[in-house]
Order: structure tokens, then sequence, then C-alpha cells
């Protein structure tokens, strides 16, 4: 068995056909991160003219003159194998020592675990963990998650399952915030790059990268049609139809409460009477609400997504959303469209990440918890592994904190 250099094509023909294949072991991933300034090769394992592996490796240099390694999402390889994975990870960390560099990382995209957030988060190990060990004896060191989300791709991620989607099967509660969203008056529309400022200023905030990062994604990806960039709007208009139509119908049920607790003045009726109170006010704002925004124009961007196509997944690379406008349901909104639009010609909806931290004081609890409305399946991954090849030159880059804040712009 040999390393060998894969063409575009060989290598783009063995990745999509791979039990590990995703977008990030793929050629428009590569020149995409080519714009982000890695260099990279597409590396075969040949046996006797069969490629038996591969991996999409990437190479940056860091602290001004030394060079790392890295091939997202992991080796398209036989994890199970590891007379295999051995071999093949010798003989590419001898092609690396000659290139420089000074570490390889790898992110495995293998489930070692499935999450039951319906039993406090524990989690069900399968045999996969066995890998962790494999790995260890190779010399590879398994990277710990400092804090949450703190991996290049998340160590616990949902999915949700497009070809059992249906609305009506999602709770009472989701349901009525994702028709409280439509009457008020939220819709979508696809967009381009050109379009990215927008989304960009709503989410600028709270965003890992900047702006010609997701511009560059989007043009990398869109030319291939393997991405789809999507912007939420409020129709000020239908939302001030809507919420007048719905006061004036509480209004002639809070009269006849109102007559009601006159005639029966239980503490049931009086409950009821109070409820329609508040929602007579929640009402009255909306339509104050939407009358400003009318001032303004029909309608407003509040928010939006980019979503990332490959095979039979189609993964969230980013959304976000106006706080101002939270209380119209937004994401609810958004992920049900999502789930509509693509159930007949993709598997899953990837949800790219849930935070590992499930406390409810936690800082990413309430993304946690509109994810886990509609009721992914929640896998645990193997994480990271660095092998280091230079051990002088890497604990000088980790003493100067160079790797943690390069592997933080990788996110």
């Amino acid at each position: 068995m040999r390393l060998v250099e894969l063409s575009l094509s060989e290598f783009e023909d063995f990745a999509s056909n791979h039990p590990l294949r995703s977008y990030a072991q793929s050629p428009a991933y590569a020149k995409f991160m080519g714009e982000q300034g890695f260099s990279y090769d597409y590396i075969g394992y040949d046996d006797n003219g069969t490629i038996i592996a591969a991996s999409l490796i990437l190479y940056k240099r860091i602290g001004g003159f030394q060079k790392y390694a890295y091939a997202p999402k992991g080796f398209l390889i036989d994890f199970y194998n590891q007379e295999l994975v051995e071999k093949f990870s010798r003989d590419l960390i001898k092609r690396l020592k000659e290139k420089g560099i000074v570490f390889l990382k790898i992110n495995p995209e293998i489930i070692i675990g499935e999450v039951k957030y319906t039993d406090y988060f524990t989690t069900n190990y399968n045999k996969n963990v066995k890998i962790i060990d494999d790995l260890k004896d190779i010399k590879y060191k398994r990277r710990r998650e400092v804090e949450a989300l703190d991996f290049i791709f998340p160590r616990i991620n949902g999915y949700i399952d497009l070809k059992k989607y249906k609305q009506d099967k999602l709770s009472k509660d989701l349901i009525k915030k994702i028709n409280y969203a439509i009457k008020r008056g939220l819709s979508y529309e696809t967009a381009t790059s050109r379009q990215i400022n927008v989304f960009y200023n709503i989410i600028k905030e709270d965003a890992e990268h900047s702006i010609n990062y997701y511009r560059n994604f989007l043009n990398i990806f869109s030319k291939e049609n393997k991405s789809e960039f999507f912007l939420i709007k409020v129709n000020y208009r239908e939302f001030l139809i809507q919420a007048k139509g719905e006061y004036e119908k509480e209004l002639d049920n809070n009269n006849s409460l109102n007559m009601l607790i006159q005639e029966d003045n239980t503490e049931e009726n009086l409950n009821l009477k109070m409820e329609s109170d508040k929602y007579l006010l929640k009402l009255k704002n909306n339509i104050v609400e939407a009358t400003e925004g009318l001032k303004k124009g029909a309608d407003e961007i509040i928010g939006g997504a980019i979503i990332i196509k490959h095979l039979t997944r189609v993964t969230v690379l980013v959304s976000g959303f106006s706080k101002r406008f939270m209380h119209l349901n937004p994401y609810e909104f958004l992920y049900d469209k999502l789930c509509e639009i693509y159930k007949n010609e993709f598997d899953y909806l990837d949800l790219n990440g849930l935070s590992s931290d499930f406390n409810p004081k936690g800082k990413y609890f309430n993304k946690n918890m509109r994810k886990l409305e509609f009721k992914p399946d929640i896998y645990e991954y193997i994480g990271e592994f660095d092998y280091i090849i230079n051990e002088g030159a890497f604990r000088n880059l980790q003493s100067r904190n160079l790797i943690a804040k390069e592997m933080k712009n990788l996110k």
C-alpha cells in the first residue's frame, strides 16, 4: 500500500461513495478553505491499483513560519480496521514530516453514542467507543472539550428525520408557535451572496466568522448547487390585518367573559377573564408594532439561514434572527419551513450542533431547547484528535496560545 495524490475527479468519486462522506470532505470545501488561506492535497491510499482510503488534507501556516495539517471530519477510511488506520497514519505522518508539519488534526464524524434528552440527557454508548483507544494506540492524542461548542465541529449534534417529518406530529405548543409566526406575516425568500450584508448585519454580534467567510462560502457552494440562502421577513400589512382580526375576536370573547363572571363569579371564570385580558394587551401591542413597522415599509428582513446541501443531508451552516423579533417565533417558523422544503429530496436536516452543556442556567440552553422542540435524534461524536509530529514546536505554539486561537478561527 502506498500514498498517492488523487485528481479532483478521483477524490470526488471515492468521497461521494464512502460511508463517512460529508461536505467537509469534498472539492467544494477544499476550494472554499483555499479562500481562507489553506493549501490542500487530495490523498489516496493505493492497494494494488484500488483506492481503499482517502482524505482531503488542508495545510496552513501558524505562528509565522510553522505549519499544521487538518483532515476536516477525519479520513475516509474503515476505522474498524485498526491495522489499515495505523498504516495509513504512519505513511501520512512520514509525508507530513517531510513537509515540516508540526501536527495533524482529525475529527472523524463517527458516532459513539445516542443522547436521550428525554432521560436527563444520558448517553447510550456503542461499540465505536473502542476506536478512541485504537487511535490513542496509534499515538493520536484526544483533545478535551474545555467549554461547550469548543470543537471545530460540534461534539453533540441533532438530526431531524425528514422522511418522518410531519408538522401535525409536533407538540401542540410548537405548532401554536409556528402558526403564530405565520399569522404575524412571517415568510421566507431565497437570496444570493449579494444580499449577505443584510443578513450579516443582523447576526454579526454572535457570528463566528467575518462577512467574507459567508460570502465566499455562498459563492463557491452555490455554483455547484450545494448551498441555499434564505431570508426571513415580516410583512407588516399582513401582520396588522391578522392582529386586528384576532383583537376583534378576542374582544368579543372578553366581553362575554365579563358578563359571565357577573353571573357566575367562580375562580375558573375569573382566570379565563384574566387570561383574555393578557391576550388583549398582547394583541394591542402587536397592532402598535405592525402599525409602526408599516410606516417604514411594507416588510422587513429579520433573519435567515445558509444551508449546505450534500448528498442525502442538508446542514444549517448558520442561522440567526434579530433579537427584536424573537417574540414572533422566527426560529420555529424557519426550521419548519426547511423541513417542508427539503423533505422530499433529502433524508436528514443536520442542526449543526447542540451545546454539551444542558444546564438550564447555561449560556446555550435556549438555543438547545429551540432545536429540541423538533424532537431530533441526538448523537455524540468521537471528538478531535491531534497527532503531534514535532513535540518542541507544538509546545511552543501551545504556550503562545496560537493553537487555541487558530482552532477558534476554524470553527
